[in-house]
This record gives structure tokens, sequence and C-alpha cells, in this order.
């Protein structure tokens, strides 16, 4: 199998916070906007301030299902919201 680059205009954004306590994982995805992504990144680290349990990533790649299988332990509980999320 062949692999290309993605250009930088192609990469999709997602904000995943992830509870360890809970096992609870919430995905918002921006598409390719960086912008609004970085900026809602910045929110979620400030809402949480220091010292949170929470994992807050933003991450990039072409699609939720490659996020998904790369960072497969936020996700381990939650295949209903990730199917909700890709019927979108």
């Amino acid at each position: 199998m062949v692999r290309r680059t993605m250009r930088p205009d192609e990469i999709e954004h997602f904000l995943v916070i992830y509870d360890p306590a809970t096992r609870k994982t919430t995905v918002k995805s921006f598409g390719t906007d960086y912008d609004a992504a970085q900026a809602a990144y910045g929110d979620a680290e400030k809402a949480h301030g220091l010292g949170t349990t929470l994992d807050i990533v933003l991450l990039g790649a072409d699609s939720l299902e490659t996020i998904r299988q790369t960072h497969s332990s936020y996700f381990e509980d939650s295949g209903r919201q990730f199917r909700e999320l890709l019927a979108r």
C-alpha cells in the first residue's frame, strides 16, 4: 500500500477529552478548521485548569476512524458516541 503525504488543508482536527476515572470520551470535530480547533483546545485547557486528571488532546488525521485506531485507549467505552459522530 502506497501512502501519500497529506496536505495541511486535508487534515481533520479533533478535540478529544478523556476522563480516566469514568472512562468517558468526548470528541468534537472541527473538520479542516485548525484555528477553531486550536481555540477550542485552549478553552478546554483553561476550563479544566491545571491539575486536572482529564486528558485533553488535539489530534489531526485523515478521519476519526484513524484517530480511533491510533488512540484506541480513549475509545474503549465510547463506541456509541463514535458511531453517532461518524453518522453526522
